[in-house]
């Protein structure tokens, strides 16, 4: 009976490492979805990939470390890109968050 449960123990310690190994690596994929989204300049899209993937793959640590300033990286850009259009008032808010998360994106990145 223990050499069975020990190939059982070992069987299923097996199969969690290989299910958070499939669980990085979708959240990965979702992680690649974003960024292409965001070069093409699908801010929305981008947002939605990375809550997404935090929703789906809670388990998925790097993959949301990754996705953290990935989301901070879109909200850069969208604000940079809504400068281009804005005047007044909404000129300055919008340069006011956009070094916002230049600033957090600087602070974010020294921590790694």
């Amino acid at each position: 009976m223990k050499p069975n449960r020990i190939i059982l123990a070992a069987f299923a310690a097996l199969s969690l490492a290989s299910c958070k190994e499939d669980v990085e690596k979708n959240a990965q994929k979702m992680l690649d979805d974003a960024r292409f989204a965001l070069r093409h300049g699908h801010y929305t899209e981008a947002r939605d990939s990375i809550l997404s993937l935090r929703v789906k793959y809670p388990t998925a640590i790097e993959a949301r470390k990754q996705g953290i300033l990935l989301l901070d990286s879109i909200e850069l850009k969208a604000a940079q890109d809504s400068l281009k259009n804005a005047t007044g008032e909404e000129w300055k808010r919008l340069d006011m968050k956009a070094k916002f998360f230049e600033r957090k994106l600087r602070e974010d990145l020294s921590y790694e």
